[in-house]
């Protein structure tokens, strides 16, 4: 029997797609026949997940650890937002779109795994949410949840529209991480506490060091940009040597073309010049033949 509705929320959008509307109803039920009408009412109301916000659900459900290094990134790109550092805007915005890809194949494999594919427009909404993620924290808090309903996108320009995103609408998970039993003299908390704080101690840790590793890889990132950059203005400047090279080439064969047509119209002229003496010639020969005494 469900006492409150976290607790329906947390066994309905743990379920298989198609298992939410039977166990919507079942739990509404329950809650109905233990006189409870309004939590039955709250149940009822609970929307099913689309496909797309099933697959997200589903990861952050049982791969929670594998969007650590996600997340990481995501605070990396939006400190680079609001500092507005260019040269880290650039490197980490070429990087945004093979993480959003690998990730979302990594979901769309989790949920095959699970028994339920995710089709082409369902893992086009994945990759918009995990787009939303990253511009927006409030975004992210509503993905962590594990309880979409929808998928979330981002245009771009201001943040993300989150209203009714989520099955309860605000800021607590709906993820059960550690309870201890409040029985005893106490030391069931005091051990929850400590195996909370050793968790989140871990965290930290892995958080750091995720940090380090992104941070290592900017830096490698950046020098390969320089180092691109360099390459590009080596590359013009030997362009352009060449571009003025083939343009001196140009200019000589057009003075060449120039000569030789003008040689040409010499040599035309000579040529006539020596047909009309050759032909004056025989002329002159022949007209001395005709007055030749002897004949």
């Amino acid at each position: 029997m469900i006492l409150h509705l976290r607790a329906a929320v947390q066994q309905l959008y743990a379920v298989p797609p198609g298992d939410f509307t039977a166990l919507r109803g079942r739990l509404a039920n329950e809650a109905r026949a233990a006189g409870d009408q309004d939590l039955a009412k709250q149940v009822a109301a609970l929307r099913k997940p689309t496909v797309a916000a099933w697959a997200l659900n589903h990861f952050v459900r049982t791969h929670l650890d594998e969007l650590a290094e996600f997340r990481s990134f995501a605070e990396l790109l939006r400190e680079a937002q609001r500092t507005l550092d260019a040269d880290q805007l650039r490197a980490l915005g070429r990087e945004r779109a093979r993480r959003v890809d690998a990730l979302g194949l990594q979901i769309a494999a989790a949920a095959r795994d699970a028994g339920n594919p995710v089709g082409a427009a369902p893992l086009v909404e994945v990759h918009d949410t995990l787009v939303a993620l990253i511009a927006d924290e409030e975004a992210e808090k509503k993905v962590l949840t594990g309880a979409l309903v929808k998928a979330l996108s981002y245009s771009g320009f201001g943040s993300v529209d989150i209203e009714d995103a989520v099955a309860i609408d605000d800021d607590e998970p709906a993820l059960t991480v550690v309870q201890g039993s409040g029985e005893g003299d106490g030391r069931s908390d005091a051990n929850a506490s400590s195996v909370a704080d050793d968790l989140e101690e871990r965290r930290r840790a892995k958080r750091e060091a995720q940090r380090n590793r992104l941070a290592g890889a900017l830096k490698a990132a950046r020098d390969a940009a320089r180092e691109a950059d360099r390459n590009v203005a080596v590359l013009t400047a030997r362009q352009e040597e060449v571009t003025e090279g083939i343009a001196d080439l140009e200019r000589r064969l057009a003075t060449a073309r120039d000569r030789l047509a003008k040689v040409t119209a010499e040599l035309e002229d000579a040529l006539g010049a020596r047909d009309r003496r050759q032909a004056a010639q025989e002329q002159a020969e022949e007209a001395l033949s005709d007055h030749d005494p002897r004949r």
